[in-house]
């Protein structure tokens, strides 16, 4: 039997000597990956790199979160496997399992829809913090609506048993939402970044454009050399929210360097990429998917909302030189704009609260001007807004009727809780799986009056809007959602 020696670096790194060279080259060929935008790069066009990034090399460097996937690849039987590790290394906490009373001593504040009652979690809840309680490393796949916050605020407690806690989100508006919440349920909880420097907690939220703010970002979130220590002193674990939406070289800067040495890391998603690339990003850095969760089963439970997706495609028989060329037209069509307009109009007096999502910012302003003009109660919303401006604006969904919030899909596509929301409207929306598929979870929270949501899906039969468009059929279909297309024809 041959002597297989894995010896850790810290808790990323780690090498690997013994294998035998059959299973040393089907490690190399698996771990290999293409990187679709190397093609674009000076050193490729040069040939001085082949556009590979190898996860596993001959020499036996890899990664410490790619060893159960290497153990499932060959046959261990063959190998007599020791371990190494420096012993400078934190120890991994070892952590009793909770049940659905574990924050029951909290209750739920006001506007939820258990307002007033004590905070009982979902079994599903309770089966994905042990499933992280008990693989340190590791990624959730839970669909928006799952109550991926209640989650946190379960898995900060027991952390932080052992000492701080870090959630990482990816835009402002989720940071301020997550610590909100977090207060309500009584942990001990700072803002850094967006102008706060609250290091003197137990629980830590930020978005991870702060942490990597030494090479860039505004004055308001840039860290010192300093600072970056004050955020890391006593931290034994970090969460990525909506890891998914963290780019891959600033994710794997923060586990795999700034925070190399933590033991606990772990990573909540509703959608895991399909892009190998980005995929492997995720799966070196945070660990493997443990748990799976998905629409079609919350709905079924009634966790959350069922839906209609209408598909409204305007047939349009121009034909365009580019996709920019394109774009262009659509966006700036009066007739299109005022047939949306008026679509919008009738949805939101009709049907109640309406979100709108819109690529560009251009396209917001004209819709919420030409809605204003009919007297529809509604509201453009983008990055340029400030913060608390926006958070008024969704509150206001909570209490309000009839209101329509346009919205950029870049600051609202993504982790915002606004329960009643009766209809959601994407318009244009693109061909990214992650962003479709975060962008209907707007929708799928329940509220106080509100069981379903309507959602329609607004393209044209223009050469690129149709073949975004078949792209996110095919996205409906694997995730099992109700679609119906509806052809219009004289729209103009």
């Amino acid at each position: 039997m041959s002597k297989l020696v894995i010896t850790y670096k810290d808790y990323v790194n780690c090498s690997i000597q013994g294998l035998n060279e059959i299973d040393r080259k089907i490690c190399y060929d698996t771990f290999r990956v293409f990187v679709p935008t190397a093609r674009f790069t000076p050193q490729y066009k040069l040939g001085h790199w082949d556009g590979y990034t190898n996860y596993y090399t001959l020499t036996g460097q890899t990664f410490v979160n790619l060893l159960p996937q290497i153990f499932n690849l060959i046959d261990m039987s063959k190998y007599e496997v020791e371990i190494i590790k420096p012993d400078n290394l934190l120890e991994t906490p070892q952590f009793d399992l909770i049940d659905e009373n574990f924050l029951s001593s909290e209750k739920w504040g006001k506007g939820h829809r258990f307002e007033g009652q004590s905070v009982i979690m979902f079994d599903h809840q309770v089966d994905i913090v042990n499933k992280c309680l008990q693989n340190p490393r590791a990624i959730i796949e839970a669909a928006t609506g799952a109550g991926k916050t209640l989650i946190s605020v379960a898995l900060a407690k027991k952390v932080t048993e052992y000492g701080r806690f870090i959630i990482i989100e990816p835009s402002k508006d989720l940071t301020v939402q997550t610590a909100q919440v977090f207060k309500d349920l009584g942990l001990d909880v700072g803002i850094v970044g967006l102008g706060l420097r609250e290091f003197d907690h137990k629980v830590l939220v930020c978005t991870w454009q702060t942490i990597n703010s030494m090479e860039r970002g505004s004055s308001e979130q840039k860290l010192s050399a300093n600072e970056i220590l004050k955020l890391k002193e006593n931290v034994v674990g970090i969460l990525f929210d909506e890891c998914h939406q963290c780019k891959s070289y600033h994710l794997q800067k923060i586990c795999n360097t700034t925070f190399k040495e933590l033991p606990i890391k772990w990573g909540l998603t509703g959608t895991v990429p399909k892009d190998k690339c980005d995929k492997f990003a995720l799966l070196t850095s945070l660990g493997d998917v443990v748990h799976h969760l998905d629409s079609k089963e919350l709905q079924d439970k009634g966790i959350l909302a069922d839906c209609n997706i209408k598909c409204v495609r305007l047939i349009d028989n121009s034909q365009f030189m580019s996709y920019q060329d394109e774009v262009e037209y659509l966006y700036n069509n009066d007739d299109r704009n005022n047939f949306i307009a008026n679509l919008l109009a009738g949805i939101t007096q009709q049907c109640g609260n309406t979100l709108v999502l819109v690529n560009r910012i251009a396209v917001g302003e004209k819709l919420d001007k030409l809605l204003k003009n009919q007297g529809i109660d509604s509201v453009f919303l983008s990055g340029a807004i400030k913060t608390k401006k926006r958070f008024e604006e969704y509150d206001s969904i909570k209490t309000e009727n009839n209101r329509c919030l346009i919205a950029t899909a870049q600051i609202a596509s993504t982790g915002l809780d606004i329960p009643r929301l009766f209809n959601l409207v994407l318009l244009d929306i693109g061909k990214s799986f992650v962003r479709v598929i975060q962008s209907i979870g707007r929708g799928l929270r329940i509220g106080v009056d509100k069981k379903h949501v309507d959602i329609y899906d607004i393209c044209s039969s223009t050469k690129f809007s149709k073949k975004h468009f078949n792209d996110r059929i095919h996205y409906y279909e694997d995730k099992k959602f109700p679609y119906k297309v509806l052809n219009i024809e004289n729209w103009k």
